[in-house]
């Protein structure tokens, strides 16, 4: 007899294991919220990851860094160094290029500078003047400060530069330090709270200020990491511990977090395995954000072109992605570098153009204005047997009647497609409607028969420019005898 029943595991993350008939999961431009109240219709909601709005334009791009700090905005564009001055840009300066992010770092009251590397050149500033000077003509690969110290990494030396105290402008060459704790040299290098963590290829140490003189900084004793830095630029402070994609001598691709001064794995075996299938990774950047009482960790690997995002809520991971080709396979978001201003805004910038956006979760489309693509993916219940099941009458619980007044979106519709084969290959669409504007009590429903099937999984797909929220899925179901 065929019974109705909701699947536990709809509103979850990413998971698509190297067996996908072990698992098959995908959540791509959604990301799961545990409900706090007793009396919530389901345990976890699917909710819409946020969408980009135009907010400006910095030369021609790419945005290689901002930084926002006491209602003053900056902006790497591709070589220049640009300032929202009242909402318009301002050139400030010219920047030398490479591969590699531009960074931004400030010694505020003490010292009205800011100190930035790019393309391995140190600039200094300073925010009273409004000029730019060249500090150091290179080996700044990295930048950051502690105690009113710019500090530098030159990754090329694994040498740690600072400044002095409050001035970014005065560098003795001789204050300086190199590795001697272990053989692999530094190649990152983050400032969280009161540490400096110069990241190895194969471990990592944290130091802090020891109030030496003349050269305050000193490694912390004992405290050296069995992981370092796959790609130096994935190195970002998530709730104010590091966050890095990790290697040592036995391999790269994990992803761990500080625990105290102890790495702890955050990575799932599905994403290790998508990770270390990629033909590079030491290009990976991240950024940090928070909206909705959630931090995401965002993880874009370029040459590979994927995103992945870790939400420090939930701990569970998602994927975020561009186009209409993610029906096919992801692509890696076009945004890859924020600030959150003074205005209460997040700020993302564009990694091919010059343009920033307002990404927020009242934005529903994507950088180029259009609906964004939204997924989940997830297997049906099987039979303990192995035995086929008979799937049909599904219905999507979701918040409906939220479509837009006219254009596309005015009546939004929800597409499932069926694999009988785990995933491997799916059937063709079949749409609905998620009801008109204001039809709060449409339903999302599939009437007749969906498959029959031993490894059945469905994917569901959205597109439309509305604010996308999924509760649960219901499917009737019964056993065969085969």
């Amino acid at each position: 007899m065929a019974t109705t029943q909701q699947i536990p595991w709809f509103a979850n993350g990413s998971y698509s294991s190297q067996s996908l008939n072990a698992d098959c999961e995908r959540t791509v431009n959604f990301y799961p919220e545990q409900m706090e109240s007793a009396g919530g219709k389901s345990q976890a909601v699917l909710y819409p990851c946020p969408g980009f709005a135009l907010r400006a334009t910095f030369g021609v791009g790419p945005i290689r860094g901002m930084f926002a700090q006491n209602g003053r905005q900056f902006v790497a564009s591709g070589y220049e160094l640009y300032e929202e001055v009242l909402g318009v840009p301002v050139l400030r300066g010219a920047l030398a290029v490479d591969l590699h992010p531009a960074q931004f770092t400030s010694n505020g009251d003490g010292g009205n500078q800011l100190f930035i590397t790019s393309g391995d050149v140190g600039y200094c500033y300073d925010l009273l003047t409004n000029t730019l000077t060249v500090e150091l003509a290179s080996g700044a690969t990295m930048c950051g400060i502690l105690d009113g110290y710019f500090l530098v990494l030159d990754a090329a030396t694994s040498t740690l530069k600072i400044s002095a105290q409050f001035d970014g402008t005065t560098w003795d060459p001789t204050q300086f330090a190199q590795r001697s704790l272990a053989g692999d040299t530094w190649v990152g290098m983050i400032v969280v709270n009161s540490d400096i963590w110069l990241m190895g290829s194969q471990t990592s140490e944290p130091w802090y200020d020891s109030g030496a003189f003349p050269f305050p900084f000193a490694p912390r004793p004992g405290n050296l990491l069995p992981q370092g830095v796959a790609a130096p630029f994935s190195l970002a402070a998530l709730n104010n511990v590091p966050v890095w994609v990790s290697q040592n001598a036995q391999g790269a691709g994990m992803i761990h977090r500080l625990d105290g001064y102890a790495p702890l794995r955050i990575s799932t075996h599905a994403l290790e395995y998508a990770i270390q299938s990629y033909s590079a990774i030491d290009d990976a950047v991240a950024f940090t954000y928070q909206e909705q009482g959630h931090t995401f960790y965002v993880l874009t690997f370029p040459v590979a072109n994927a995103t992945w995002v870790f939400d420090a809520a939930t701990s569970l991971w998602h994927e975020r992605g561009y186009g209409n080709s993610i029906l096919g396979g992801t692509d890696a978001i076009k945004v890859g570098t924020f600030c959150h201003t003074s205005q209460n805004q997040n700020i993302v910038g564009d990694r091919v153009s010059g343009d920033t956006y307002i990404m927020s979760i009242t934005t529903a489309t994507d950088v180029d204005g259009e609906g964004m693509w939204r997924i989940r993916q997830f297997r049906l219940p099987a039979s303990p047997s192995l035995n086929y099941m008979f799937y049909n009458n599904a219905q999507l619980d979701m918040e409906t009647g939220v479509g837009l007044s006219t254009g596309q979106g005015s009546d939004p519709k929800v597409m499932l497609s069926v694999s009988n084969d785990a995933g491997h290959t799916f059937g063709n669409e079949r749409w609905v409607s998620a009801g008109a504007l204001g039809n709060y009590n449409a339903r999302a429903r599939w009437a007749g028969t969906l498959t029959r099937a031993r490894n059945a999984v469905v994917r569901i797909a959205v597109s439309d420019p509305v604010p996308w929220r999924l509760l649960q899925f219901g499917v009737s179901g019964e056993e065969g005898t085969q």
